[in-house]
């Protein structure tokens, strides 16, 4: 999924992040570097998915359990 796809499923497990501060925790290494597509932009998975909403979360989201 790109990242327009993962904003909007952070979102629905009401967990908020900016497009910033996701490219920043995968900058910083706190979350792992999803992999790039031919285009060079980020393909997201549901482990990308779940891992960030674990970082930008307070609770366990739905999609990791």
């Amino acid at each position: 999924m790109c990242l327009r796809e993962l904003l909007d499923e952070l979102k629905r497990q009401d967990v908020t992040a900016s497009e910033s501060q996701i490219r920043w925790a995968i900058k910083t290494g706190k979350v792992s570097r999803p992999r790039v597509d031919g285009s060079l932009r980020f393909d997201f998975t549901d482990e990308n998915v779940c891992e960030l909403a674990l970082h930008f979360g307070k609770r366990e989201p739905a999609l990791c359990q």
